[in-house]
């Protein structure tokens, strides 16, 4: 399985499976374009981030593969769902 892990400032978050990497990176381009505007990204566990993008925000995309044997499946899942690095859920 791919994850995305975003780095934007100091702040360091999985993407959610559903964002698209692709249509972000351009969302962030424009809104360097335009001078500055808000972009939301899709995070795991259901959470999502409004960030204000302007030519001074450092942010990079960490991709990585993971194999299932990495998944945790125990007492710190939640409603059932798997996860690993204490961060980033799978449905």
């Amino acid at each position: 399985m791919r994850v995305v892990q975003a780095s934007i400032g100091e702040s360091r978050n999985y993407l959610a499976d559903n964002q698209d990497l692709d249509a972000l990176k351009e969302e962030i381009v424009a809104a360097c374009v335009a001078g500055g505007a808000f972009v939301d990204v899709r995070l795991s566990g259901d959470r999502v981030m409004s960030v204000l993008i302007t030519t001074s925000t450092s942010i990079s995309f960490e991709i990585r593969e993971v194999g299932e044997e990495e998944f945790l499946d125990d007492e710190a899942s939640e409603n059932g769902r798997l996860h690993f690095d204490g961060d980033y859920w799978v449905e």
